[in-house]
């Protein structure tokens, strides 16, 4: 097959959208498949590859402070490069600039479509007022999904959510997926442990707790501090790492400062993801209280590294988070207070419960991810355009 994937980010940037779409064209690659990516220009990316396309943007950001953008897409310049790659199917994973141009290439080309709903954006108002505008972003997101065959929902709360908006549209679940060779492809030494402790000031008999991902308010980052807060008054050795950069993050930083724990919260700022996995590696418990996930690959990562998890009871955790065996579901800020407190000093339960994240995450692989989107592409390509409603089949990936 021809595959074209369009994303409005693109590295150097860093996102679970673009580990998503990159790990996919790898993995297609390896079996046989041409893959090209249409996608944005971001500062401190050069390439001359042929099989790659990008158009200039206009720079937005979404507290990731990494330049996402606007893609301006020519679309006649697009179309000539769909063309001259022959492709079969187009694969969009943005709802902006270039996911517009996937939708009006499909038409134009009568190929179809698969879209990924990799966000819930009306979590994400803080950033844009209009995104919690239902009618007017709604009615955005059913004029870009027109002419869709099939949405890819990386979880059952994103399949439930935009389900009530597109009922129309067939959809099918694939989970994310990690690669763990790449992630893990450098092993953490004990040395390395040793200095990335020395580096954020972080003692041996210190109980880690980690959380990585935007520091935006949608991620309920504030949230987050103010469950943990008590347990730090209460034994200053408990430390909770925040990896990652984004809006909230002096507030933040204010915020240990005025009840004098400035020791017990790290912020590491922007990680480069071959790195990210030796934090993981320091910390004996992965929490968050964000209930804007889809299906966070940061939860994935943890579980490879064999961290228990601790989350606010969300649709997105549920095939992640087995409660009571890998970790725990809390219903509110306050439980997840106690779980912590309970967790983190019972060194049989986290032995327990790191075994059964490593053994969870197996579910989880680049490998697993690809060869459903493999499955579901050909049977998108067969049914094309007469017999779409065959994609509703539950058991279409079984």
């Amino acid at each position: 097959m021809n595959i074209a994937l369009f994303l409005d980010c693109f590295i150097p940037m860093k996102n679970g959208v673009i580990t998503s779409a990159l790990q996919l064209k790898e993995g297609l690659e390896k079996k046989g498949h041409h893959v090209v990516v249409v996608a944005v220009k971001v500062k401190g990316y050069k390439s001359n590859d042929p099989n790659i396309l990008l158009f200039p943007q206009i720079s937005l950001d979404f507290g990731s402070k990494q330049g996402f953008g606007l893609g301006l897409v020519n679309q006649k310049k697009l179309n000539k490069f769909l063309k001259a790659h022959k492709i079969d199917i187009i694969h969009t994973h943005t709802e902006f600039g270039i996911g517009f141009g996937g939708r009006k290439a499909a038409l134009k080309l009568k190929i179809p479509r698969v879209t990924t709903t990799h966000t819930m954006w009306e979590q994400y108002t803080n950033y844009s007022p209009l995104l919690g505008i239902k009618p007017l972003f709604r009615g955005f997101f059913k004029l870009y999904i027109k002419g869709t065959s099939v949405i890819v929902a990386p979880s059952i709360k994103a399949k439930k959510h935009y389900e009530t908006i597109v009922p129309e549209i067939p959809f099918q679940i694939v989970p994310n997926g990690i690669d763990v060779k790449k992630f893990k492809s450098i092993p953490t030494t004990k040395k390395d442990i040793e200095n990335i402790k020395l580096q954020y000031g972080l003692k041996k008999e210190d109980k880690i707790l980690i959380f990585v991902g935007r520091i935006g308010p949608e991620k309920r980052v504030g949230a987050l501090m103010d469950s943990v807060i008590p347990l730090c008054k209460k034994d200053k050795n408990i430390k909770l790492v925040y990896v990652g950069d984004g809006p909230d993050m002096e507030t933040l930083k204010k915020k240990a400062s005025s009840v004098n724990l400035e020791k017990n919260f790290i912020f590491t700022g922007f990680v480069d993801w071959e790195q990210v996995h030796k934090l993981y590696s320091i910390s004996n418990i992965f929490v968050t209280a964000s209930l804007s996930e889809v299906h966070p690959m940061t939860l994935i990562e943890g579980a490879m590294c064999g961290l228990p998890l601790i989350a606010r009871k969300d649709y997105s955790y549920l095939d992640l988070i087995e409660n009571k065996k890998n970790g725990y579901l809390v219903n509110t800020d306050e439980e997840m207070t106690r779980k912590i407190e309970e967790l983190i000093y019972n060194k049989t339960k986290l032995k327990s419960f790191s075994k059964a994240s490593l053994e969870i995450s197996k579910k989880f692989t680049a490998e697993n991810h690809v060869n459903r989107m493999e499955k579901l592409y050909k049977k998108v390509i067969a049914y094309y355009p007469d017999n779409i409603e065959k994609l509703r089949n539950p058991h279409l990936l079984d």
